[in-house]
C-alpha cells in the first residue's frame, strides 16, 4: 500500500502527495492481497492491525502527521491509541479494496444517506460529475452502484500507486477500465470525460489535492488558508454538468456511511469575476469537506503537510485546461 508517511521524508520545499510511493515489495502487497481473497476479511484482521501497530510504534513520520491532523481537528493533544486508530483505518480501508471489487461484501454494512438523488441523475439524459476528497473510501462509493444502474468513472492519478492498481485490474479488469488517469494529455482527459457523461456516466473527482491540477485555488479550512485543486470545478463549468457531493466514511470493524448531497445545477463562472466565483465554489467544497472530516477525523487520509503552498514541480502541466487531481 502508499506510504503514509513518504512525503514527510522529502525535503523542505518538496513535499507533496505526488512524492509519496507504494511502500514494500510488489510480492508483499500481493501476498497480502491474496491473502485477503482466499482468506476472507476477517482472517486478514490481525495482519492490519500489526501494520499499523508498526507505523504507529516505528514510522515517526507517519505517526507525527497523523498526530498533527488529530489534534487540529479535535482541539486537544493526540493519543498514542488516536494514532494507531487512525493509522489502521487507513490500512483497513485500503485491504477493503479487494473485497469491494471482488463483491466479496458480506458482513459488511453500508448506510446511504441523500439516495433519493439518484433518481433524477439516472433519469437525466447526462452524467454527472462526482465531488469527493481522501477521506473515507473512493471504492465503497461504486458499491452496487450498478445494481441501480449508475455506471461509474474515477479521474485518478494512476503512478502513485501502480502496484495496487496493476492488483485491482487483475482482481477485477473492470477497475481498470473505470480509471481515466489525469497524467495523460490533457485534452484527451477532457475527451473522455465528456464522452462518459454524454453517456449518462458519472465522473468522481477528488479536489483536495492540488500538484497535477493546472490551477490551485486556496480556502479556509480547519482554520487556516490550504491549497485545493481548481481543476474540478473548471472542467465542470466548461461541461456545463450537474455536480454532487459524495463521501464513504468508514467505521470500525465494518460499517461504511455513504452520503450524497447536491452541490450545483451547474457551476457558473462569469468572465467579469472568474476568479472570485471559482474561489467561492472552491470554499464551498471545503466547508462541506470540513463537515464530513470532522464526523470521521480518522478517515482523512491525506499524510502529509495538507496547508504548505503547493510546490512547482510538474511545470509542464501548468497552462492545461483543466485536470482535477485525485
Amino acid at each position: 500500500m502508499s506510504d503514509p508517511a513518504a512525503a514527510a521524508t522529502q525535503p523542505a520545499g518538496e513535499r507533496s502527495w505526488l512524492t509519496a510511493r507504494e511502500r514494500g515489495t510488489v510480492f508483499g502487497i500481493k501476498a497480502l492481497f491474496t491473502l485477503a481473497t482466499l482468506a476472507g476479511r476477517r482472517a486478514t484482521a490481525p495482519i492490519v492491525a500489526m501494520v499499523a501497530l508498526w507505523y504507529a510504534l516505528f514510522d515517526r513520520r507517519a505517526r507525527a502527521a497523523s498526530r498533527a491532523w488529530l489534534e487540529r481537528v479535535r482541539g486537544r493533544p493526540a493519543r498514542f491509541r488516536d494514532v494507531y486508530r487512525h493509522l489502521r483505518n487507513f490500512a483497513q480501508v485500503t485491504l477493503d479494496k479487494v473485497f469491494l471489487l471482488t463483491d466479496r461484501t458480506r458482513g459488511m454494512t453500508f448506510t446511504r444517506t441523500g439516495q433519493e438523488l439518484l433518481a433524477p441523475l439516472l433519469a437525466n439524459e447526462r452524467g454527472a460529475m462526482l465531488l469527493g476528497a481522501h477521506l473515507g473510501s473512493h471504492e465503497a462509493l461504486s458499491h452496487g452502484s450498478e445494481s441501480e444502474g449508475m455506471s461509474v468513472e474515477v479521474l485518478g492519478y494512476v503512478a502513485n500507486a501502480r502496484m495496487i492498481n496493476a492488483l485491482m485490474g487483475q482482481l477485477n479488469p473492470r477497475h481498470q477500465a473505470r480509471v481515466i488517469d489525469i497524467a495523460g494529455n490533457p485534452i484527451d482527459v477532457m475527451a473522455r470525460v465528456q464522452d462518459a457523461l454524454e453517456h449518462r456516466r458519472m465522473v468522481v473527482a477528488m479536489a483536495d489535492r492540488t500538484g497535477l491540477d493546472s490551477r490551485v485555488v486556496t480556502a479556509q479550512f480547519f482554520g487556516s488558508e490550504a491549497p485545493f485543486a481548481g481543476g474540478p470545478f473548471l472542467m465542470a463549468a466548461v461541461l456545463r454538468c450537474p455536480v454532487y457531493l459524495v463521501f464513504a466514511l468508514y467505521t470500525a470493524p465494518n460499517r461504511y456511511d455513504l452520503y450524497m448531497e447536491k452541490f450545483a445545477d451547474r457551476i457558473e463562472l462569469p468572465r467579469k469575476d472568474r476568479d472570485g466565483a471559482l474561489r467561492q465554489w472552491v470554499q464551498r467544497y471545503a466547508e462541506r469537506v470540513e463537515h464530513f472530516a470532522r464526523l470521521a477525523p480518522d478517515n482523512w487520509f491525506n499524510f502529509y503537510d495538507f496547508w504548505a503552498p503547493p510546490v512547482a514541480t510538474h511545470k509542464k502541466h501548468r497552462g492545461a485546461e483543466p485536470t482535477p487531481t485525485q
